[in-house]
């Protein structure tokens, strides 16, 4: 997470991709509560200033008895003969017995209040898919969004979570919510999201926050984030979500949404450069012949154990999305990539990334 130093705060915070860090508070600590989990921040604050508390407490009556009572010359007698005091040792032991069982009771019940998602969160179920390195959302309406997902405020919500490969975590901090994604088993979590400032006359409704894996998951787990956007009930009735180009859209729209997609899906993976990744690069994959006209470049791939040079064409880029593993980079013969399922008939999308792919022709 983001922070600076609360002594000496610069004119404009930091951003992360376009996001403000979070507002922390004079400690140093969480950014502002945005859901109703105020057990969390209750219990962290209690636990701070009991461990402070002691730390001072126990320190100094170390001290003293450091100076008090040393030895003042070397054949100085031991003051007593005591070994214990019954009392004392009752109290040390009930007042962090009693300090604990409060701690847990409190951990408790902040803990029943994330577990047991109410029925109104029930109604509004989203499934949030991590796979190494990005999130995929889907609505209620089963619509889909990749790496931001909206949510209305004061509107509780489930997410049903599913990971696709490795271990991950879903991790809003803004809202207390934390819940490792397990694969091969679905988790759930749940919070009420709210605004955490005052909106001005006019000004949008909108307010994001960070969503992060906090389980490590492989080479570009830092790069696993997304944004959370919670908006009023008016924005969301837009589907702010569902804006990818139409077929009939301006080429530049397409090209535009195909980068911004792969920059959030595929380039941990591929490079546009050349340089070399963990899949081929995908520079070079079209050339422009004298009439503007992209022209694919031949390429070595291994079908079925056997190798072949092709041509790559729109057909290969599609097919080398939705099946992987049929045609393999000769360069790269393990494979690795896995399959994009929810976009094998997204249309669209597809259209916008092969419409991007081409586009790097013309640098």
């Amino acid at each position: 997470m983001i922070h600076y130093l609360i002594q000496d705060p610069p004119q404009d915070p930091p951003k992360w991709d376009g996001v403000p860090a979070p507002d922390i508070d004079q400690f140093g600590q969480f950014p502002k509560l945005a859901s109703t989990f105020h057990d969390v921040d209750g219990l962290f604050y209690f636990t701070y200033a009991v461990c402070i508390f002691f730390f001072v407490l126990i320190t100094g009556v170390l001290l003293y008895s450091v100076v008090a009572h040393r030895r003042k010359t070397w054949d100085q007698k031991p003051l007593s003969n005591v070994t214990h005091n019954t009392p004392l040792e009752v109290v040390w032991t009930l007042i962090p017995l009693v300090l604990v069982m409060i701690m847990f009771a409190w951990g408790f019940k902040g803990s029943l209040d994330m577990t047991v998602v109410p029925h109104e969160a029930h109604l509004n179920t989203y499934k949030a898919t991590a796979k190494q390195w990005s999130w995929q959302f889907t609505y209620p309406d089963g619509t889909t969004s990749y790496d931001e997902v909206w949510v209305e405020a004061g509107k509780p919500v489930q997410f049903i979570l599913e990971s696709k490969d490795v271990l991950h975590a879903f991790y809003v901090p803004a809202m207390r919510v934390k819940r490792d994604v397990v694969p091969g088993r679905y988790q759930s979590a749940w919070f009420e999201p709210h605004f955490t400032k005052e909106f001005a006359e006019g000004e949008p409704r909108e307010q994001t926050f960070h969503l992060f894996c906090a389980e490590y998951c492989g080479l570009d787990h830092s790069r696993m984030y997304a944004k959370v956007h919670v908006v009023d009930a008016e924005t969301m009735a837009k589907t702010p979500w569902n804006l990818v180009p139409k077929p009939e859209d301006p080429i530049e729209d397409k090209i535009a949404y195909g980068k911004q997609f792969a920059n959030a899906q595929c380039l941990s993976c591929h490079s546009t450069n050349g340089a070399p990744g963990v899949g081929p690069t995908w520079k070079g994959l079209f050339t422009k012949d004298a009439d503007g006209n992209y022209v694919g470049r031949q390429r070595d791939v291994l079908e079925g154990g056997q190798k072949k040079t092709i041509t790559v064409d729109d057909a290969y880029i599609l097919e080398s999305i939705k099946e992987p593993m049929k045609k393999l980079a000769a360069e790269f013969p393990n494979g690795g990539m896995s399959n994009f399922d929810s976009l094998k008939d997204d249309e669209a999308r597809l259209a916008c990334i092969l419409a991007y792919i081409k586009s790097l022709a013309d640098n």
